[in-house]
């Protein structure tokens, strides 16, 4: 009787193990199962391996940010920006947003809560948020990158535009949400000292001349308005040296500014070099159209450059540059008579 007992013994034991074991091997699946849902996947190295070698092949990027969509395409004469009539892209923006989508590393994994992707400058562009989309297409349309970037002063941080986890990256990127910062807006470059001679015909007043003093920086009115008081000597120097300093915002293809002009400039150089501007003011914006000719053939040359790069486009302005560009004359000046008597006031 022993000997089966022992025998049935043994094997409802070995039964019970197998039962623990596959216990045992269910929670493990259901454990890792769990882990798997709760736990964000990791990541680690770049964020696009291989972009690198792919940016060579790319036709088109798209910056969508909540203010603002543009598009930078490869055209026959290099990259230009598709929103402001095909300008020319700046070759060192370019390189610089190549080199730095190349160079985004995983830092750690973030949030996959959505409420909270505003916190990280993600949130939906479409709807308002702070995030910035980022697409690089081949001329297959294939995508060589589409991520939603958040730049932020304390870090880089970014996910995959269909999915909801998270991650702080490492690396450097130029300014996206300002089209405007890819584009080399330098359309001449004036030596302040060549300028002699400026005809200003403001939007309000009469026309008058600035003139540079001779042996020194400084401008003066010509006649008929040289014996009047000036007001502000910086005015009349800012006015006079407007060409030399001039630092656009924005550019925009010259037929796409159609309004009249409302003011005019013309800056003249000490080497026969012509600058005739014309000033724009269409909607809260404001212009300024270029177009240059030279006396001699030196300053031809200089014009025909100029041309080259500047006829074909209006140059945004700040209203302060517009204003130094053409200031009115009673800004800068006035008769140096004496100040007209007012009556007095009755004796109460």
């Amino acid at each position: 009787m022993s000997a089966p007992l022992a025998l049935e013994r043994r094997r409802v034991a070995s039964v019970a193990l197998a039962a623990v074991a596959a216990l045992a091997a269910l929670s493990a699946v259901v454990t890792g199962f769990d882990a798997a849902h709760l736990k964000p996947p990791g990541a680690a190295g770049a964020v696009l391996p291989g972009f690198a070698a792919a940016a060579a092949n790319a036709e088109a990027i798209t910056i969508a940010t909540k203010d603002s969509t543009y598009r930078i395409a490869r055209t026959q004469r290099g990259w230009a920006l598709s929103d402001r009539g095909d300008y020319p892209v700046a070759r060192e923006r370019l390189a610089q947003f190549a080199e730095g989508l190349a160079s985004l590393t995983y830092v750690r994994p973030m949030t996959r809560d959505p409420a909270k992707f505003d916190r990280l400058g993600l949130g939906d562009p479409a709807k308002g948020g702070e995030g910035v989309l980022v697409q690089v297409q081949n001329a297959q349309g294939a995508l060589l990158a589409n991520l939603m970037l958040g730049i932020t002063p304390a870090g880089i941080y970014m996910r995959q535009t269909d999915g909801a986890q998270t991650w702080a990256l490492k690396g450097e990127l130029p300014p996206l949400k300002d089209p405007a910062q890819w584009l080399e807006l330098t359309p001449l470059t004036i030596d302040p000292a060549r300028i002699t001679r400026v005809a200003v015909q403001p939007a309000e007043g009469p026309a008058y001349v600035l003139v540079r003093v001779e042996g020194t920086s400084d401008f003066a009115l010509e006649a008929p308005y040289d014996r009047y008081l000036v007001l502000t000597p910086d005015g009349l120097n800012a006015a006079g040296r407007a060409f030399a300093f001039l630092k656009p915002n924005d550019v925009a293809a010259a037929p796409a500014i159609a309004s009249l002009p409302t003011a005019r400039v013309a800056m003249r150089t000490a080497d026969g070099l012509v600058i005739d501007g014309e000033l724009h003011q269409q909607g809260a914006r404001h212009w300024l159209k270029l177009v240059a000719r030279g006396d001699t053939p030196g300053a031809s040359q200089d014009a025909q450059l100029i041309n080259s790069r500047a006829a074909a486009w209006a140059y945004g302005l700040t209203a302060l540059d517009y204003l130094n560009f053409a200031p009115p004359l009673t800004l800068l000046a006035r008769p140096s008579g004496p100040a007209p008597q007012l009556p007095l006031a009755p004796t109460p």
